[in-house]
């Protein structure tokens, strides 16, 4: 199977690589595609006719986003529409990447896809707003929400945690956000899953199960065997520590439910089963 995926050097991309090893994969980054060039993405994917493209390219730096309003819309919602309206072209299927973030944060249970969306930053913005430019220009798509995505590649809040956890005695780790910590591996694994269904449409896919980043900063210090004692404050808390003031505001309460997901029998992890794989992993390529 000819797969396309953008955004191969970030942590989802390598991830994929992984997972869909053995297939034929065309692999692109900004170098390779601008995907907000929509001249150049068609004319990409109509030469090499894939059978499957996955979007995992994304402008994912939210308070930078408040800033860079014009690229974070390119990136996100020009470069959606591009990759789908050209993957819709050659009967391609389509697999487009979005977020909690859509929503405000304001409900007390987990969100289903049906519920209201109402983003409080700008990133926000533009994940909805790609959304709704993939159901527009339809074709064989799935549009997966996730959470809190890491994995042993690149920069993550795994790794950081990790890491100051056996460098420092103490660190203070927001407490007041709730959402679904998701493997970026678990992610790739549901795509793979997805691919002989033709349920098409807006699915919700996280880590089984959530928590406040401070939880999860205690999980992962334990299971890495750090030795930093874990501290809870607030996001205002964290912002004065800094001297600044929160650019992007976050959704205090996030969580992702997954049962429509589920009925496909795409099956969603335990979020701390998920992470001892992703620590183990840490542990073997950089002796954590």
């Amino acid at each position: 199977m000819k797969i396309l995926i953008t955004g191969a050097n970030g942590q989802l991309g390598l991830t994929l690589q992984d997972v869909f090893a053995g297939s034929d994969l065309i692999l692109t980054d900004r170098d390779e595609l601008d995907i907000t060039d929509a001249k150049t993405v068609n004319n990409f994917i109509d030469t090499k006719k894939p059978e499957v493209v996955i979007n995992a390219a994304a402008y994912t730096a939210v308070d930078q986003a408040e800033i860079e309003k014009e690229l974070a819309r390119k990136i996100n919602v020009d470069g959606a529409k591009n990759l789908a309206a050209a993957a819709k072209k050659v009967d391609a299927i389509f697999f487009h990447v979005s977020t909690d973030f859509v929503f405000d944060g304001k409900k007390s249970k987990p969100y289903v896809e049906t519920d209201e969306t109402n983003p409080l930053s700008y990133y926000g913005q533009t994940k909805l707003e790609s959304e709704k430019t993939v159901a527009e220009v339809g074709g064989k798509y799935f549009i997966l929400r996730t959470a809190w995505l890491y994995s042993p590649f690149g920069k993550n809040f795994v790794k950081t945690i990790a890491k100051l956890g056996s460098e420092k005695e103490e660190l203070k780790v927001v407490s007041d956000q709730i959402g679904c910590p998701t493997y970026a591996y678990d992610l790739a694994i549901a795509m793979k899953m997805l691919l002989d269904k033709t349920e098409y449409g807006l699915y919700h896919f996280a880590g089984d199960g959530k928590c406040s980043w401070f939880d999860f900063a205690q999980e992962i210090v334990k299971l890495s065997g750090g030795k930093a004692k874990v501290l809870p404050q607030t996001s205002f808390e964290y912002a004065a520590s800094r001297g600044e003031t929160l650019t992007a505001e976050r959704p205090k309460y996030s969580p992702l439910n997954c049962k429509k997901i589920q009925k496909l029998d795409v099956k969603t992890v335990p979020w701390q089963e998920s992470l001892a794989k992703c620590i183990e992993i840490l542990k073997e390529n950089q002796g954590l």
